[in-house]
C-alpha cells in the first residue's frame, strides 16, 4: 500500500511539473504516432491538435507526451466503422482485463464540448459517464459518429497515415474488442501547423435580395481546413447590436423568426483549430412582407446568363461604376469601368467554378454578388 501511495504521489507531481512545463502554442501542434503490433513496425500517423477549439485537452495531451507517458500504452479498443481507443496507462503492462478502465490517480480534463463534429479522421477525448472525466484516453474515429457530437470534446484530427488506423481497427479482436495482438503507440511532437485560417467566402442568400419567407438559410464556401464558422446576424451594418450570435459545424446555418419590413445583416468567421480568422464581408436581406419572393431590390444589379460558360451581361447599373472580379481564393483577375447601366463581361477560358463581384458605382455604394462559370 506505501508502494502504490508512493508511485501515485510521485505521479502527481510529475503531471503538476509538466503541465507547468506545458510549451506555448503558436498555431495546431503535431504529433506522429508511431505504432508497434506484437513488437513489429506497423506505421505512423500524424495528428494536430486544436488549441484553439479545445485548449485543456490539446495542454493535456501535450503535457503527457512531454515525458513520454503514450510510449507502449496500446491501441487497446477497435470497433470497425467507428473507432479506435487507446492511451490507457494500464496496457503498458497490466492485465487485458483492466485496458480501458483508467488509473483513478490521473488528473482529468473538464468537458470542452463544441459544434466540431466527430467526422472521419477526428481525434476526440474518451471518458466516462461523468462529462468531466477525460484524462490521457482518446479515440480517433473510422467514420462518422453524429451521436458524439456535443457529448464528447474533439480536440485534434488525423494528417496523414490514415490508412493506418483503418489497419488498426480491422485487426482481430476478442469479444470486447480488444486487438487479439498488443498494438503499441509511441509519441513524438513534430512541430506546429501554423496556417492562418482562411476568411469565409459568402454565398447565398445574395446580399440585397429580399423574400417574404421567415427563415433564410445562410451559407458560404468553407475553407479546406474549416472546423467551426461563428455567425453574426444583426438589425444594424456594424453589429452593435445582434439577433444571433452562435457557432455552427459546417458552411450553413438557418435563421428562423425573422420579421417582416426588417434589412438584416450577416457576417461568418473560421477557426481553423489554430486561429480564428477575421469576419467575412457583410451581406443582407430583406423580410419584404410583399408577396414578392427571392426577388432583388431596385439597387440591385442583375446578371445574365449566370452560370455562363464565358460572357455574363451586368444591368441596372448606375453610370461610371466600377466591375472588380474575384476568383475563389480572393483574387482580382478582372477589373473594368461601365459608362452606362449595363455591361459585358467575358470570362471565356477561366476555370469553371464560382466568382465573386464587386460594383462600385459613382457615389462609393458597393454590391458584391458571384457568378458561375460553367
Amino acid at each position: 500500500m506505501k508502494k502504490y501511495l508512493l508511485l501515485t504521489f510521485t505521479f502527481l507531481l510529475l503531471i503538476t511539473f509538466c503541465h507547468s512545463q506545458s510549451r506555448m502554442f503558436t498555431g495546431k501542434p503535431q504529433y506522429d504516432i508511431l505504432t508497434k503490433r506484437a513488437g513489429v513496425y506497423l506505421g505512423t500517423t500524424r495528428v494536430e491538435l486544436f488549441p484553439a477549439i479545445a485548449p485543456l485537452h490539446v495542454t493535456n495531451f501535450d503535457s503527457l507526451v512531454s515525458y513520454q507517458f503514450y510510449d507502449s500504452t496500446a491501441f487497446h479498443r477497435v470497433i470497425p466503422g467507428f473507432m479506435i481507443q487507446g492511451g490507457d496507462p494500464n496496457s503498458r503492462s497490466g492485465p487485458t482485463s483492466t485496458w480501458g478502465l483508467g488509473d483513478p490517480s490521473q488528473p482529468t480534463v473538464n468537458a470542452e464540448f463544441t459544434v466540431a463534429k466527430h467526422l472521419r479522421g477526428i481525434l476526440s477525448a474518451a471518458r466516462d459517464t461523468d462529462p468531466n472525466s477525460a484524462n490521457s484516453q482518446f479515440f480517433i474515429c473510422v467514420a462518422p459518429a453524429a451521436w458524439l457530437n456535443g457529448l464528447y470534446s474533439v480536440y485534434g484530427r488525423v494528417t496523414s497515415g490514415m490508412n493506418i488506423v483503418d489497419t488498426i481497427v480491422s485487426s482481430a479482436r476478442d469479444s470486447v474488442d480488444n486487438p487479439l495482438q498488443k498494438i503499441e503507440m509511441f509519441v513524438t511532437y513534430v512541430g506546429s501547423n501554423d496556417t492562418v485560417a482562411s476568411v469565409p467566402l459568402l454565398n447565398t442568400p445574395l446580399s440585397g435580395s429580399f423574400s417574404t419567407s421567415t427563415v433564410r438559410v445562410l451559407k458560404w464556401f468553407a475553407p479546406s481546413d474549416g472546423i467551426i464558422y461563428h455567425v453574426q446576424v444583426s438589425l444594424d451594418s456594424t453589429f452593435s447590436t445582434t439577433y444571433k450570435s452562435l457557432d455552427v459545424g459546417t458552411n450553413q446555418y438557418t435563421v428562423t423568426g425573422l420579421l417582416p419590413g426588417n434589412r438584416y445583416y450577416w457576417r461568418v468567421n473560421c477557426n481553423n483549430g489554430g486561429s480564428i480568422s477575421s469576419y467575412s464581408s457583410v451581406w443582407n436581406f430583406l423580410i419584404s412582407g410583399t408577396g414578392i419572393d427571392e426577388q432583388t431590390d431596385e439597387n440591385q444589379i442583375s446578371v445574365f446568363p449566370n452560370p455562363s460558360s464565358g460572357t455574363f451581361m451586368f444591368s441596372n447599373l448606375e453610370n461610371e461604376s466600377i466591375i472588380e472580379i474575384f476568383d475563389a481564393l480572393g483574387k482580382s483577375i478582372l477589373k473594368t469601368n461601365s459608362y452606362n447601366n449595363s455591361c459585358s463581361i467575358d470570362l471565356t477560358g477561366r476555370a469553371k467554378g464560382v466568382y465573386f463581384f464587386n460594383i462600385t458605382d459613382k457615389n462609393k455604394n458597393i454590391y458584391e454578388g458571384k457568378i458561375i462559370v460553367q
